[in-house]
């Protein structure tokens, strides 16, 4: 059979995604199944980092019973910051076909063992057909290092593969964190792309866990364009950046990844070097992501862009 789907990417992490009606087990079993062909970047799939699965109940349903992230091996994530602001748009760009009065600012969306609640920031109409907002995403309470079930378990890793590896900077500046999945955050002088391609495979075989994602973060100056940015889209300036490299359990090396935006300035949050009041900014490959914390009971919150690139047909 043919399956629609729509081609998003936030931050430039990129998904399939597509609305599923009804509790078809066949349907999501086959992408299941076949997410690795699906989002393959050999030329023979679509050429993507996971698959989005919006589930309803109605044909013209609106708002999704819930949303399913499947990564490009066939895993099944339990949140992705970007994918969800990826779906919320679509969302929206059904609403504007279904009902395009009184598109509510928000909502929220359950996912497979919580839920988020999505806003649409920033200047224009949600009614006008080119403009897609960025959207603000509620990410949840972080478990930080001590609070993580995995903290003594992620010390021997560190201190193994930094040796192994002949790393030894890792060891110096470095938490786990719990928000809804497992993110390891090395706190660098320097990093680059090649030194993640060492790092982050490195942690995926492990005793401890199945899979991990690992992120290598490094301290930025904020010029005066990146707080003008921030400040017509957020109505706020930055005064803290961070560089971030990204490796993903499941997926590998990608642009972004929301949730371990929200890593990262939850730990930068917590060493107390970084104001609360403020956004932090955390810049990935793909592209420019913001974080929020209020205090350490407070959710972070994520806000950032996502945008419809094509939609087609695959079949299962």
């Amino acid at each position: 059979m043919f399956l629609k789907f729509e081609k998003w990417h936030g931050a430039k992490n990129d998904f399939v995604l597509t609305w599923l009606l009804g509790d078809d087990e066949l349907i999501f079993d086959s992408l299941v199944r076949q997410a690795p062909e699906i989002c393959s970047r050999d030329g023979s799939g679509v050429s993507a980092d996971g698959i989005l699965v919006l589930h309803i109940s109605e044909r013209e349903q609106i708002f999704p019973d819930r949303l399913s992230i499947i990564n490009s091996d066939g895993s099944i994530a339990e949140t992705c910051g970007n994918g969800i602001r990826c779906a919320a748009l679509s969302v929206l760009k059904r609403h504007r076909y279904y009902s395009p009065r009184d598109i509510p600012e928000g909502f929220a969306m359950d996912l497979r063992s919580s839920s988020v609640s999505c806003r649409f920031l920033g200047r224009g109409k949600l009614e006008t057909q080119d403009h897609w907002p960025l959207v603000s995403v509620d990410m949840g309470h972080p478990k930080l290092n001590q609070d993580c079930q995995l903290y003594e378990d992620a010390k021997q890793e560190v201190s193994r593969i930094a040796d192994e590896l002949k790393l030894p900077q890792l060891k110096r500046d470095w938490g786990i964190i719990d928000i809804s999945n497992q993110h390891l955050v090395f706190f660098l002088d320097q990093a680059d792309r090649d030194l993640l391609l060492r790092v982050g495979p490195a942690f995926q075989k492990s005793a401890f866990w199945d899979g991990i994602n690992v992120h290598l973060a490094v301290t930025q100056d904020v010029d005066n364009k990146l707080k003008t940015e921030a400040g017509n889209k957020l109505g706020q300036a930055i005064d803290d950046l961070y560089q971030v490299f990204v490796w993903e359990r499941g997926a590998g090396e990608t642009m972004a990844c929301g949730s371990g935006a929200c890593a990262v300035a939850a730990l930068a949050l917590d060493s107390g070097l970084v104001e609360r009041s403020q956004w932090l900014g955390v810049a990935m490959p793909g592209g420019l992501l913001y974080c929020k914390q209020e205090s350490a009971d407070d959710q972070v919150n994520l806000a950032g862009p996502a945008q419809f690139v094509f939609e087609g047909t695959i079949e299962i």
